[in-house]
């Protein structure tokens, strides 16, 4: 059920209230989640729509974006490590960049600026036609209709558009180090097997998974709570892009700190 947001009273006291509100929207939409699919109410075709749909507009754009990264890493790497002698430890560095960090960073972004911009589009344009209100009117769960399979539909998007983008990423390092700096391919294969651990990308996979699980819940929050006509919309998606990147980017770095905790490093670099 949604609920009106007060009219702000000052820049941290709004910041505050924002954040509040968030946060109660989350529980209440991860709880009407785990309802849905243990009372199997879940929309499967309202999911597969959102699935399609979120993956049809993120997909090129992760390809498109993860390519040029992993080509500027490469040869960022490439330039630094033949100064140093050190050319073929490439592999290491693409294991720890790509898969490490890079390729969930992107879906992030994308989920955050593609997806997520889709989104609360969609909802808030519902919600200043009053589509949301005639719903619940109606007695119909806006939680459990709408929200919960784009949730389900965003996990499931992040975690394919993490292994594409992670294959792209690694190939373009690949090719380039053959070609360009006409390296062996046996160094590039023994040093990333080397410094490479499954656990990375099993680690890089949860973290596409949150990353675009709170992306679409800044999304929706904000899409189901648009007002001002079209302008609102607007503003809405604004926000929600703004405050979807900084969250991304606070969680990856606590994320980051228990990743190296919990598992140690493999050799030296």
């Amino acid at each position: 059920m949604t609920y009106e947001l007060p009219a702000p009273k000052g820049p941290v006291r709004d910041v505050a209230l924002q954040g509040g509100y968030l946060i109660g929207f989350s529980v209440q939409a991860l709880f009407g989640l785990f309802t849905a699919i243990l009372r199997r109410r879940l929309s499967l075709h309202e999911t597969v729509t959102q699935t399609l749909f979120i993956g049809r507009v993120s997909t090129g754009p992760s390809l498109l974006l993860m390519i040029p990264i992993g080509v500027f890493i490469a040869v960022s790497v490439g330039e630094l490590a033949g100064r140093i002698g050190a050319g073929g430890y490439s592999g290491a560095v693409v294991a720890f960049i790509i898969v490490g960090q890079a390729a969930a960073l992107v879906c992030a972004l994308m989920m955050a600026g593609v997806a997520g911009s889709a989104i609360c589009t969609d909802l808030g344009s519902r919600k200043i036609r009053e589509e949301i209100d005639a719903m619940e009117v109606m007695g119909i769960d806006v939680i459990e209709r709408l929200v919960a399979p784009r949730l389900v539909a965003a996990v499931i998007v992040s975690l394919a558009l993490c292994s594409m983008v992670t294959f792209g990423g690694v190939i373009a390092c690949y090719l380039y180090h053959i070609y360009v700096q006409h390296l062996p391919a046996g160094t590039f294969m023994a040093t990333f097997s080397q410094y490479g651990r499954s656990s990375d990308f099993v680690m890089a996979l949860v973290k596409a998974a949150i990353f675009g699980l709170a992306s679409t819940l800044v999304a929706t929050f904000k899409g189901l709570h648009a007002k001002g006509g079209p302008r609102g919309v607007a503003d809405a998606v604004n926000e929600a892009v703004v405050i979807a990147f900084a969250l991304v980017f606070i969680v990856n770095t606590v994320l980051s700190a228990l990743y190296t905790v919990i598992v140690p490093a493999v050799g030296e670099f």
